[in-house]
């Protein structure tokens, strides 16, 4: 039978505070920052800047709704409208993206990569955002047991 010492036992706690994750909630309010060098590709470096211009709006929408301000109905009809011309100009974007990847020397992809890893968490939170107010769904699931008969 092994002894765990003071020191092994201080190194696995200091451990399991960087290894477990701080919970969920702390998640949910974190602001996702925009890449902080560009890529130098343009077409990723303009998809990326629109899409942080998006998941900010929705952002602070959302930030107003979690604090209980009620944002006035002539607000949020402009946000839409807004939100809806920018998806638009992110959708011209897309297609020159994968022609200036093929193009691009291997450092720029590499930095392409993560800026294009941080848009897609960025619009995860928003697609995530949009289908709680608009549909009303939250992220739980709720179970049924279901019983053999």
């Amino acid at each position: 039978m092994k002894i765990i010492t003071f020191k092994t036992s201080a190194f696995l706690f200091s451990i399991g505070l960087f290894v477990i994750p701080f919970g969920s909630l702390a998640q949910d309010t974190e602001r996702i920052t925009p890449p902080r060098k560009e890529s130098k590709v343009k077409s990723i470096d303009d998809f990326s800047d629109h899409t942080f211009n998006i998941y900010n709006t929705i952002f602070v929408y959302d930030s107003l709704t979690q604090a209980g301000l009620e944002v006035p109905a002539e607000i949020e009809d402009e946000i839409a409208a807004n939100i809806e011309t920018r998806v638009d100009s992110l959708s011209d974007i897309i297609p020159d993206m994968i022609d200036d990847l093929d193009s691009a020397p291997v450092m720029r992809k590499l930095r392409a990569a993560g800026s294009l890893n941080k848009s897609r968490k960025a619009i995860t939170y928003m697609l995530e955002t949009v289908k709680k107010y608009t549909l009303g769904e939250t992220n739980e699931v709720e179970t049924e047991v279901v019983k053999n008969p």
